[in-house]
Order: structure tokens, then C-alpha cells, then sequence
């Protein structure tokens, strides 16, 4: 503000979600004439003795219950010329911005706004809201609950305070004037007199260093710096933006930073230089795109700020221009990869669910065909039935590899014999067009993997790679030890430290775009064309190898083919022990008494249903709670608990059983889940004595399972 009222500023905007915080504050700082007897007291307490009433100047006190609303109030009061000495902010405003991110934006359109944080509850340690905002003599803190006298001292202090400053600013500016028009003055008298060759020639040396300095920092800068006519001509530039962009320091001169301005990104830059040549704005920062001397594009950080003369004519703009193109892909690498996990959580809990429904039918279709007198037209329907179920409960099990939720039984297994075992499956799925190349790696690479699921990557990705190439190519698998350390993993966000073992799979074909790229490992998505693929294959991979802890990488080019690498840690070998034998078993129940616990109510029908055939006592139970309450009725006679893992009501399966084995630690637990059983190794139950049962189960699994674990 050029030129500030003489009068005293008492404009304050609070910001608050709370509507009664806006009372609050308008009762200390806006009181009416029939204002309480604690605001006497406070300002007694704060200057000494009661203020007459009729003479107190209330302040000018408005309202905001977002940020973004508070900001274009504070926008509107500086457009008409009346702006805010002092915003009260608080912290926490859901939805929308909250209060650090208010503060901050407020700044961008009025730097010279106190501001006052209220908070009692914050998502910012103090450390973390000084660095996103800064350690700012504009800024001060003041904890809820806060009293009267502190409010009121605060309000007075930061409009006087700011008040003050624009007197300052006002007097500076009247002081540089007075400098002004008597530099003038001197310069005037100075044509008329001779200075002395010593002291000339002495300001001539000063001149010259201080000339050399500036060069020196211009040109060794690390980012790249510009002199930028107000036209776009490249004036002058350093070595960081010539390397950065790829062009020689004469070949930019001739040209003007529109002509290596990515399209896309040149609209915004202009209008942001044309709000600078009008006075709108003082400086700018965008991100935009480079075209490199090669023809790609290289991302910026760019910030710009205007040189004026002494009559405000625009002299040049001032570039700085850092490469933040590795950042962006890092960035984009990250956002990709937590993309991908909250797919694979909803995934997982949609497989969850279908395996509830799929473990009923499958166990009700196997009981309907146990009958020797069913029709062979019946049963043939069922046996139909029964393959469609199975079917369905494959893609939820492709749906439960990606969310890294389905069952493993890592073992130990060489990479290179992995790959050298399929190799002849491959060739002959590939056909004749295409060629098969194998580079194994020198050495053995062991790693702990489930041998199926290992497999099933290896094949998916030839499959896919020889759908890539239809008219023929060659298909290249190779096999090598990778290392990584703390610089490669900055670049590989799901990667570690550590040695690993990669399989690399290429191909010659048409390759992928950037777009197909994003999305390739996402379930569903296919580039296929209907019923030629289910877009799980990808999915299910990269479940897989995240799974056992690994992770994917995939680059590709259009037309000239992909390259998917996927990692594994290695690991050192170990020598396998003789395999048990295990006796016969007997399937049938010795009326041992079971308490099933299952939420899904046509699976905990089916299943009471089977084990009360096969001669066991059920008690079946909707919930943790409901098989607390049976329990305490019949512990005596409870044999075995067959619960789910996951339940609705609070209290998970695992849970369960924790509360049983206080109160009876011999006590057998079956828990049954469509997840992984890496998520009950993970909880602090798993060193007890449970069996896992994975969903959806065959009705002969499921007695088996229950036989086992009595006898």
C-alpha cells in the first residue's frame, strides 16, 4: 500500500471453522456498548486502568469459516484499498486448506498481514509449521484456549505493529526520495567539478571487481541464470542453462525463451510476464517444459523476477531455472506406486467378500453331487456349476495375488533353473515366428519364492510379450545379480538396499505409450481386445513379486518393443530337509463339539450343515461377541473353534482366539480367511496353535482340515 491512512488500521479477519470462536472474538474485540465486566478487567489487566467505554475504539472485526474464503477476503480488502493489519487463523479447518497452507497463500497476496495461528489441536509439530512457513516475524502463535487479556494484547500489538511498519515503509520512502533528489543534486554539481584522477580511477577499480564478482557467481551458478529482454530475448545466459537445455551460449542469444518453451506451457508463462510488465505482480514461479536441442523435453523450476530503471521503466527480467526433470519422475514413480496399493487394498477386500460367496456355492455344489442316486443330467449341471465357481474363485485369487494378499509356500529355488525348466513350454507358446533367446547368469541366484507363483509371472510375461509381437521378433530372458545401494534406491522408490536377483524379459514388439504405461500393471486394464485377455495377467504379476517382497520395473518403447525387469532378494542356499510322512486320516467326526464362527450366513449354513454329516456338534455364532456369549455357556464341551478372520463387528477372528486361549491356552483354533496367512504371521498370535484355512475350500479340505487339528 503506497500511501497508508494516517489514521489507525483496526481491520481483523478470523478464520475458524467454529462458529462460537467468531463470537468470542467479536465480544473481546468488537464489544457494544453493554460490553461484560471481564473486558473491563482485561483491560485493566492489559493497560493499566479501565478504558471510559464510550471512548473505546472497538475493532473492525469480519468473519471467515474456510481458508479459502478468508483468503479472498484478505484478496477483496487489498483490491479496495482497505486492507487487513491482523488475521486470527486456525489450524485445523476440514475440509479444505488448513491453517498453514491459509497462511501461506494469504502472504502471496498481502506480505504485510500479521498473522496469529490458533490452535489446540495441530497436524503440524512446531518444528514442521516453521518450516513450511517459516520462522516469520509476521507470525505468532497462540494456544487454545486462549483468555481475554491475551487476545486483546495481541490484537493491539500486532495493528500497532503493522501500522507502525507502514510509517516505516512511508518514511523510507520519503527518506529515499530526499537521497534521491540530492544524489541528483550532487550529480549536478559534480559536472561542474573536477573530481581527482586518484579517486576516479580508484571507483573505476571497485567498479571493475565488483563487475568480475558478479560475473563470476552469474556464470558458475548451479542452476541456470538469465538476463531476459522484456521482449523474451536471452540477454545473457550461464553454463548450468546452456548444459540444461543443450544449446551453446551463441546459439541462445539468438533466440527468445518463447522458441524453447514447450506449447502446452507458453500461455501461462506470458500472461504471467505481462501481469509483471504491468506492475500486477512483483516476481513468479511455474514448472514448465524445455525443448532440449535434441527435441525432448526437460522439466524447470522456473522463478522470474523484473529489473526496473529509476523512471520504473522494465529493464530485464532476472531467470532462475533449476532441472527438476529427474524429481518429476521420481515423484511420478512414487504416485504410481501408492496408486497401485490402494487399488490392491479395495481388490483385496472385493476378493474377500466374492471368496465368502464363492466358499458357499463351491461347498454347496460339492455336497449336492455326494448323493450315488443324483441323475447323471443333474449331476452333470452341477459338475458345470462347480468348474464356472472354481473359475470365478481363480480371478479372485489373481485378484488377491495383486493385492499381495493370497497364500504362499515360499521355497527354496534357483532363478536360473526356474527359468531353464520353462523353457521349453515357452518356445512352444511362442510358435515359430519368434525366436527364443536364454542368457543365464554365471552364478546360482537363489531366492525363498512360492515355485507356482513364480511361474505364473515368468509365463505372463512371455505371453504378453509374445502378444506384443505378432508378425514375429525375438523374445530375450536373462538372468543377473543386482545390487543396490543408498544413490540407485533414490531412483527406484519400492526398491532397498541390498542384492537381488533380477529376471529380465524383452521383446521386440510394438511396444507402449506413456499413457499405456501408467496404467499397465492396474487390474482389468488391457490393450486387448475383448475376450483375448482379462487384464489380470500384469496385475497378478505384480502382486506376486511384491508379495515376496520384490518389485517391478517396465520400460518401453513404440515400435521398438518392452523391457520388464522384476527384482527378488536374494538369498543364501539351504539344504532341504526329508519329507514327512503323515498316517491316513479318517474324516469323520467322533461328535466333538465345534463353535463356528462366520459371518456370511449362507457360508456359516453350508458349513454347520457339512460338519454336522460328517458327525460333530456345531455351534454356530455371527460374531467375536456372539461366540463369547456361547462359550461361556459351553467351554466345557467346546472342542474346537473354526472362526473367520475378518468380521464386521470389531472383534477379528485372531482377536477371538486370544481371548479363548487366556481362558483355555490348549485350546484347537482353525481361522479361516481369503487373505494371505503372511497377515496372521504378522500379528503378535501367530507363534500360538492355530491351522489356516484358505478360502474358498472344497468340502474335503475342509474335513480334513478339522480332523487334523483334533487328533
Amino acid at each position: 500500500m503506497n500511501n497508508p491512512s494516517a489514521e489507525r488500521n483496526r481491520r481483523i479477519l478470523v478464520i475458524d471453522d467454529n462458529l462460537a470462536i467468531h463470537g468470542d472474538f467479536r465480544k473481546i474485540l468488537s464489544p457494544n456498548k453493554n460490553v461484560p465486566s471481564e473486558m473491563d478487567a482485561a483491560e485493566t489487566e492489559l493497560f493499566g486502568s479501565a478504558t471510559n467505554k464510550e471512548q473505546r475504539i472497538p475493532f473492525e472485526v469480519d468473519s471467515a469459516y474456510q481458508g479459502q474464503e478468508g483468503v479472498l477476503l484478505v484478496k477483496k480488502a487489498l483490491e479496495e484499498g482497505h486492507p487487513y493489519a491482523l488475521a486470527f487463523v486456525d489450524v485445523r479447518m476440514p475440509p479444505g486448506w488448513d491453517g498453514v497452507e491459509t497462511t501461506q497463500k494469504i502472504w502471496e497476496i498481502d506480505a504485510e498481514i500479521q498473522i496469529v495461528i490458533c490452535t489446540a489441536y495441530s497436524d503440524y509439530s512446531w518444528e514442521e509449521m516453521f518450516e513450511k512457513i517459516g520462522n516469520d516475524d509476521r507470525m505468532v502463535i497462540l494456544k487454545k484456549p486462549f483468555d481475554t487479556v491475551e487476545a486483546l494484547q495481541l490484537a493491539h500489538a500486532l495493528t500497532e505493529k503493522w501500522w507502525l511498519s507502514q510509517q516505516s515503509k512511508q518514511k523510507i520512502e520519503d527518506l529515499e526520495k530526499m537521497v534521491a533528489e540530492r544524489t541528483r543534486g550532487l550529480r549536478q554539481s559534480n559536472e561542474h567539478l573536477q573530481i581527482e584522477i586518484g579517486e576516479h580511477k580508484q571507483t573505476e577499480k571497485m567498479l571493475r571487481e565488483s563487475e568480475e564478482r558478479f560475473s563470476g557467481a552469474f556464470e558458475y551458478a548451479p542452476i541456470g541464470v538469465a538476463l531476459v529482454s522484456p521482449e523474451g530475448r536471452w540477454l545473457k545466459v550461464n553454463r548450468a542453462l546452456c548444459d540444461m537445455v543443450g544449446y551453446s551460449e551463441a546459439e541462445l542469444l539468438t533466440r527468445t525463451f518463447q522458441d524453447i518453451t514447450h506449447p502446452d506451457d507458453l500461455e501461462a508463462d506470458l500472461e504471467n510476464v505481462r501481469r509483471m510488465l504491468s506492475g500486477e505482480i512483483h516476481l513468479y514461479q511455474m514448472e514448465k517444459r524445455y525443448i532440449h536441442a535434441r527435441g525432448h523435453h526437460v522439466m524447470g523450476l522456473l522463478n522470474v523476477s523484473l529489473v526496473r530503471d529509476s523512471r520504473g521503466l522494465p529493464l530485464y527480467f532476472i531467470s532462475q531455472i533449476q532441472d527438476i526433470t529427474e524429481r518429476k519422475k521420481i515423484e511420478a514413480q512414487l504416485f504410481q506406486s501408492q496408486k497401485l496399493e490402494l487399488i490392491g487394498q479395495l481388490a483385496g477386500g472385493v476378493a474377500h467378500d466374492f471368496n465368502n460367496i464363492l466358499a458357499a456355492m463351491l461347498l454347496n455344489l460339492e455336497m449336492l453331487q455326494m448323493p450315488p442316486q443324483l441323475p447323471a443330467e443333474a449331476h452333470s449341471s452341477l459338475h458345470d456349476l462347480e468348474a464356472l465357481a472354481k473359475r470365478a474363485a481363480r480371478l479372485t485369487q489373481q485378484l488377491l495375488l495383486f493385492s499381495r494378499r493370497q497364500t504362499t509356500q515360499p521355497v527354496q529355488l534357483e532363478i536360473n533353473s526356474v527359468v531353464t525348466n520353462l523353457l521349453k513350454m515357452i518356445e512352444h507358446l511362442l510358435g515359430a515366428n519368434i525366436t527364443c533367446l536364454h542368457l543365464p547368469c554365471a552364478q546360482e541366484l537363489w531366492v525363498e519364492a512360492d515355485a507356482a507363483m513364480l511361474d505364473q509371472v515368468v509365463m505372463n510375461l512371455c505371453l504378453n510379450a509374445r502378444d506384443a509381437m505378432p508378425n514375429g521378433g525375438t523374445l530375450t530372458l536373462e538372468t543377473s545379480l543386482a545390487e543396490f545401494d543408498a544413490e540407485n534406491v533414490r531412483f527406484h522408490p519400492e526398491s532397498r538396499p541390498g542384492q537381488f536377483a533380477c529376471l529380465r524379459i524383452s521383446d521386440t514388439g510394438c511396444g507402449m505409450d506413456a499413457d499405456v504405461l501408467k496404467h499397465v500393471f492396474e487390474p482389468f486394464f488391457t490393450t486387448k481386445e475383448i475376450g483375448k485377455g482379462t487384464g489380470l495377467g500384469l496385475a497378478s504379476s505384480y502382486g506376486i513379486v511384491n508379495q515376496h517382497k520384490g518389485w517391478i520395473n517396465v520400460e518401453s518403447v513404440v515400435k521398438q518393443g518392452t523391457s520388464v525387469r522384476f527384482y527378488l532378494p536374494l538369498s543364501a542356499k539351504i539344504e532341504a530337509a526329508p519329507a514327512a510322512t503323515s498316517p491316513p486320516l479318517s474324516l469323520k467326526g467322533q461328535n466333538e463339539t465345534i463353535l463356528l464362527v462366520e459371518d456370511e450366513p449362507a457360508l456359516r449354513f453350508i458349513t454347520s450343515r457339512g460338519l454336522t454329516m460328517l458327525g460333530y456338534q456345531v455351534l454356530p455364532a455371527t460374531s467375536g461377541q456372539e461366540a463369547l456369549d456361547l462359550w461361556e455357556k459351553h467351554q466345557d464341551a467346546i472342542d474346537l473353534v473354526l472362526t473367520d478372520m475378518r468380521m464386521p463387528k470389531g472383534m477379528s477372528g485372531l482377536e477371538l482366539a486370544e481371548k479363548l486361549w487366556k481362558i483355555k491356552p490348549s485350546l484347537k483354533v482353525i481361522i479361516m480367511s481369503g487373505y494371505s496367512k503372511e497377515i496372521l504371521r504378522d500379528n503378535p498370535a501367530g507363534n500360538r496353535n492355530y491351522t489356516f484355512l484358505p478360502k474358498p475350500f472344497a468340502f474335503t479340505t475342509l474335513s480334513e482340515t478339522v480332523r487334523r487339528c483334533l487328533d
